[in-house]
């Protein structure tokens, strides 16, 4: 009961910082059962759907602190260069043109079919036709995974296996950090990469081929729970690869950002 009464508490605190909110919250109300509703903010539109647990990875990436309050600890030019790896429903570049930044290049990368199609729905209605909306997997070594997927949601991993009768089966493909650079920029160079994977950042940095990385300026990085042996592993890859922790974020301490000492804009133009 108390539980139920946060989230709904914590809903409404969400809806309230988006625009038309006595419309979103009829669409609450109302259509509960249905679960999809239409959140804007200025000139922002997007689709979320409640009963896949979208809200999580969309409206509260775009509403809430934990992302946000990182972009001050960041020098990052008004067009921005972004590649989002475990893009969910598309909150992330959302966040940054609600901020300002104009995406003169972005890659996104989501790898369950399901939130794919509303992230491809999402970029497409505010970013336009340009952007890279890849439905694959981040890890090392490519291959094909065959998963069964939730209808969404912020917490799949390509390690576990979904529950529920209703999810379906479908064949992924799995690709290397330097292979989703190569298909997003070519041989170009990202301000910021922002990376939620649900622990595949271990075997993608430590792997996989991921020297394509030195090309990115800051990093935005959940890095998830595992053996000691393994984060100080990544901790020494990371800064192989020029990367320094600047901070953490005061509201998720999984939740990092980086700086590359080592970045030179290869492409400015």
């Amino acid at each position: 009961m108390l539980q139920s009464l946060s989230n709904a508490l914590s809903g409404l605190r969400a809806i309230s910082q988006f625009d038309r909110v006595l419309f979103t919250l009829s669409q609450r109300l109302l259509g509960r059962r249905l679960g999809w509703a239409i959140y804007t903010k200025g000139r922002l539109q997007f689709l979320v759907d409640h009963l896949a647990g979208d809200q999580s990875g969309t409206r509260d990436c775009i509403a809430g602190p934990m992302y946000r309050e990182l972009f001050t600890e960041m020098q990052l030019p008004r067009q921005l260069r972004l590649l989002d790896l475990g893009a969910n429903g598309g909150g992330f570049p959302l966040l940054c043109l609600d901020l300002g930044f104009e995406l003169t290049s972005l890659a996104c990368v989501e790898v369950n079919p399901f939130t794919h199609s509303r992230l491809v729905l999402n970029i497409r209605q505010n970013v336009g036709l340009q952007p890279k909306i890849l439905n694959v997997a981040v890890g090392g070594q490519p291959r094909g995974l065959v998963l069964s997927f939730p209808a969404g949601g912020t917490g799949f991993s390509i390690y576990g296996t979904a529950a529920g009768t209703a999810n379906e089966q479908a064949l992924v493909e799995v690709l290397t950090l330097d292979e989703i650079m190569r298909r997003g920029f070519g041989g170009g160079a990202v301000d910021l990469c922002k990376m939620d994977v649900e622990g595949a950042e271990y075997e993608a940095f430590l792997d996989g081929e991921s020297e394509s990385l030195r090309r990115v300026h800051f990093l935005v990085i959940e890095i998830h729970a595992a053996e000691p042996s393994e984060r100080a592993a990544l901790a020494s890859r990371l800064s192989d690869l020029g990367f320094d922790l600047i901070r953490t974020s005061a509201f998720c301490t999984d939740v990092h950002l980086f700086v590359n000492r080592l970045w030179v804009d290869s492409d400015p133009g």
